[in-house]
């Protein structure tokens, strides 16, 4: 009974959230950016030494990293150098949805129906960020196949050697991007009880957004390499936090609050 209560939940969000533009543009978009363009210029610029030269931080992150791997500069921007990035797909896309979803309803006067129904809070809780985690975690697995066609068709790395995605990849794919998202839903969950307006919510989930920033630029510094140590140790915080975050969703939702606020 419980599960036919959480799928309706899931079902009337999704539906509200397929009519709502705003959210669907930056889902489409991500994809786009990271998956197909960016990729594809990188992967160009490698072909040429002179776009390598005008391209600055690609040289900088090249000479950081180990010779092995920086010997070959498509490689080690195709498996390496994208990493970071890609994770921001899961972040932002779980972001985008889980205001959408939970904020949202405050704004469209819809969640206070959704609070006197026979649900539980745990239920709520857990539908919400079902609701979100599923897309973004679709989104991330479609973006890393449209990635995988784009860098076998520009890379062709069974030429020179190596396979893509390997262990490393399909590792931050179907594990870290999973883990992450829920991680960034679950902190939303927390947020919105404080939250009273959508704008206001999205300007405080921007903060999930800076772990993958610094990563990000950690890569284009040469800082570090984004290899299976590095792997490791997010899968391992973001499981933690993903135990962490949901506990205290659940703890901390009060209902009886929330209509108060509305």
């Amino acid at each position: 009974m419980s599960g036919a209560r959480i799928r309706a939940v899931v079902v009337k969000d999704w539906i509200e959230l397929a009519r709502n533009r705003q959210v669907l543009l930056p889902i489409v978009l991500l994809p786009i950016v990271f998956a197909l363009w960016l990729p594809a210029v990188l992967i160009a610029a490698t072909r040429r030494p002179e776009a390598m030269e005008r391209i600055g931080f690609i040289t900088t992150y090249l000479e950081g990293l180990p010779a092995p791997i920086a010997a070959d500069p498509t490689r080690a921007l195709v498996e390496y150098f994208m990493a970071p990035l890609f994770l921001m797909i899961p972040v932002v896309v779980a972001t985008i949805l889980a205001t959408a979803a939970f904020v949202g309803e405050k704004e469209r006067d819809t969640l206070e129906g959704l609070l006197f129904t026979p649900v539980t809070d745990r239920e709520l809780v857990a539908a919400k960020i079902a609701v979100s985690w599923v897309p973004a975690v679709l989104v991330t697995w479609l973006s890393t196949a449209v990635y995988a066609v784009v860098v076998s068709l520009m890379a062709t790395p069974w030429r020179h050697g190596w396979a893509f995605p390997n262990a490393t990849w399909l590792a931050l794919t179907v594990v870290i991007a999973p883990l992450v998202s829920f991680f960034a839903i679950g902190c939303i969950v927390l947020i919105s009880h404080r939250a009273s307006t959508l704008q206001g919510a999205q300007a405080v989930s921007g903060l999930l957004v800076l772990p993958v920033i610094v990563l990000i630029v950690s890569q284009a510094a040469g800082a570090l390499a984004f290899d299976r140590r590095v792997v490791v140790v997010i899968g391992v915080l973001a499981a933690l936090g993903d135990v962490l975050v949901y506990h205290l969703a659940v703890r901390r939702f009060d209902r009886d609050r929330v209509v108060t606020r509305l």
